[in-house]
């Protein structure tokens, strides 16, 4: 839920002076943090892949594209579970232009709530935990909330970004406004769409805060 002071979509005061807020729920993999280089390289240096080997990315399950040195769900989860263990989540590229783009957005009284379901393989939480908050200071990202949820489709903002097209497709279901962040798995659902975090982007993103395309 967003708090009953954060509801309007618009960066003003309220009567008694206090902030509203616009809300945005933020996906962090395949939008802020390049989760399929940091599969991969990290796959390179465990010897399970070739240097120069570069997956298919026209799929979003892993276990689904070609390249990857997993066919099964259990293949996959075992080699995250150990890139995991590795500390994968505070060491990950950072997609260019993120830090900046969304200092701009909080100055511009923006909430930034991260949202990302990374909880999905149990047993090591509080690593999961602990490397996202670092990797998200060690880059400089601002952010007011850190929610660790599959649901996301659950959760209201005034602008979702997210790159799985399963949770695009939930959370549109769910009336939800959804910037596809554009990615070769997502190319077939319709936008908007942001393919970079850049200027234009975050005015396109402040001008859809304002007013949702028709």
């Amino acid at each position: 839920m967003v708090p009953s002071n954060y509801e309007s979509p618009h960066a003003d005061v309220d009567s008694a002076g206090t902030d509203v807020y616009r809300v945005l729920d933020l996906d962090l993999d395949g939008v802020c943090a390049d989760y399929a280089e940091a599969m991969r390289q990290w796959l390179v240096r465990a010897g399970r892949m070739a240097a120069d080997t570069f997956p298919d990315m026209t799929r979003y399950e892993m276990t689904l594209a070609t390249g990857w040195p997993f066919s099964t769900i259990e293949e996959y989860k075992q080699a995250h579970k150990e890139a995991e263990a590795d500390h994968l989540y505070a060491t990950m590229p950072v997609i260019n232009g993120v830090p900046e783009a969304l200092q701009r957005l909080a100055d511009a009284h923006v909430y930034i709530r991260v949202v990302t379901h990374r909880l999905f393989v149990s047993g090591q939480h509080q690593i999961v935990v602990s490397d996202t908050a670092k990797w998200l200071d060690d880059n400089h990202i601002p952010y007011m909330s850190l929610c660790f949820t599959g649901l996301k489709d659950t959760m209201h903002a005034s602008i979702h970004i997210d790159d799985s097209p399963a949770n695009i497709r939930a959370l549109r279901q769910a009336g939800e406004h959804v910037v596809v962040f554009d990615q070769p798995y997502n190319r077939d659902l319709d936008g908007p769409r942001m393919s970079a975090w850049d200027e234009t982007s975050v005015s396109k993103l402040m001008e859809w805060m304002n007013r949702w395309p028709e």
